[in-house]
């Protein structure tokens, strides 16, 4: 039986304001909280127990954040009011993503499940509070660990967000203009028929979308929302899971068309063909066909973390793809590391100019890896008889910074490794400590 939803009018902006909010319920401090104290910092992490630092005093066993320096420290995350004067608050950091080069997200909640949300921006770490715009979604956007925003050349963000008059079938994109000082103007943009399962947006501003019909979770929905502010349903003729946003800010998509291959062996092989769409000045939708795919095992996003470095776009999985070429010239290559065999990938990170792959070979053999994006050449970084890595990220050089269990000790630290060339540092022992979450945002 189809339920009647309550539907919202999504034509209003909301405003995202540091500097006062009205009472909602939130736990107390929420309302008190402007700023967050990360002058100095190059990466953010939430652990789940006491930090026995050197820097970090009076920690308690709830979650915590905790800052790593310039110089390598490790220093609790003071919360401040609008004087910067220290308070206490009583929700607890669940969640930090990175945004852009000005701003970082940090979610109050408990592990995804979110329950107050601030975007901070980096230079004197105000924060505005999104509460009233829709929380963000905790989880992938389609490839496997997706960052849950994405960012168009107008400095605009996206992401998903629980519809607040509808959280029962709800999942809305909401769109917020970043280059205001104070004042952070939103909108919604999927329609107010529709939630989203997953979401793309080209350089432009261009919303691609799929997903259903709130009232009728059966009728599914694939759309654009285009920059002069018209719908349009798109005809991919593909799964939604098997597009892509290139290097040069276009969507492009593995066609359903396939081209029959003689194998020189009494067999047929079957290649897809790639396919670009772009909208363009009048608002019109091209597709252009690009080449057939004869090398990538028919790509779906959801089996793969999306890579750029170097002018290079990369799918980690299993395998990995690159994307060669641009335009209507585009294809996508297998590549293969001699002599390592993946059969899973549990985390992939990037610095400017390396790749770093945690996994399992076929012999269920941890590695951690350092690739060379040019050749793709690899060296192991940390012996796995020596850490069992629970999370890692980007250092603010080449080079990561991890959270393991030493295997000598059975401590569980945090570490780096790999900055300019060098060697294990271990900057914190924290006993039972775990890292929730691990960002660099520097």
């Amino acid at each position: 039986m189809k339920r009647k939803i309550l539907l919202f009018v999504l034509c209003v902006c909301i405003g995202l304001v540091s500097c006062s909010h009205e009472s909602d319920g939130r736990p107390a401090g929420a309302d008190a909280l402007k700023y967050l104290d990360i002058a100095d910092a190059k990466t953010l992490y939430i652990s789940s127990a006491d930090a026995a630092s050197r820097s970090a005093r009076n920690a308690s066993t709830s979650q915590k954040m905790f800052k790593i320096t310039e110089s390598g420290y490790v220093e609790e995350v003071k919360y401040l009011d609008e004087n910067k004067n220290e308070i206490s608050i009583s929700q607890q950091p669940a969640v930090i993503q990175p945004v852009n080069d000005d701003y970082i997200f940090v979610g109050f909640g408990w592990r995804d499940s979110i329950h107050s949300s601030y975007l901070v921006r980096k230079s004197d770490g105000a924060v505005f509070d999104m509460t009233k715009v829709g929380n963000p979604v905790g989880g992938s956007n389609g490839y496997v660990n997706a960052p849950m925003f994405i960012t168009d050349k107008n400095n605009n963000l996206y992401f998903l967000a629980w519809d607040s008059q509808n959280m029962y079938s709800g999942r809305i994109v909401v769109k917020i203009n970043l280059n205001g000082n104070s004042f952070l103007s939103s909108s919604i943009v999927s329609a107010s028929t529709d939630y989203v399962g997953c979401f793309d947006v080209d350089w432009n501003g261009n919303v691609i979308y799929s997903g259903g019909t709130k009232d009728n979770a059966t009728d599914s929905v694939e759309r654009i929302k285009k920059t002069n502010g018209s719908f349009e349903n798109f005809a991919l003729d593909c799964d939604f899971d098997r597009s892509w946003l290139g290097l040069d800010g276009n969507f492009y998509y593995m066609s359903s068309e396939l081209k029959e291959v003689y194998d020189g062996i009494g067999g047929f092989e079957y290649y897809p063909a790639i396919k670009k769409m772009t909208i363009d000045d009048s608002y019109k939708t091209n597709y252009e066909f690009c080449s057939y795919d004869t090398d990538s095992n028919f790509f779906w996003r959801n089996s793969y973390e999306r890579v750029v470095i170097k002018n290079k776009l990369l799918f980690i999985g299993s395998d990995i793809l690159e994307v060669d070429g641009d335009g209507t010239s585009i294809s996508m290559k297998k590549i293969a590391l001699d002599g390592l065999n993946m059969q899973s990938v549990w985390d992939v990170t990037s610095t400017e100019n390396f790749y770093y792959i945690f996994g399992t070979d076929t012999t269920a053999q941890k590695f951690l890896i350092r690739v060379d994006p040019t050749e793709h050449s690899y060296i192991n970084i940390l012996p796995s008889d020596d850490y069992d890595v629970f999370s890692f990220t980007a250092s603010e050089t080449d080079g990561i910074t991890f959270n393991a269990l030493r295997m000598s000790d059975g401590k569980k630290v945090l570490g780096q490794v790999g900055l300019d060339g060098g060697a294990v540092r271990i900057l914190d022992e924290e006993g039972d400590a775990e890292i929730t979450y691990l960002q660099r945002i520097n």
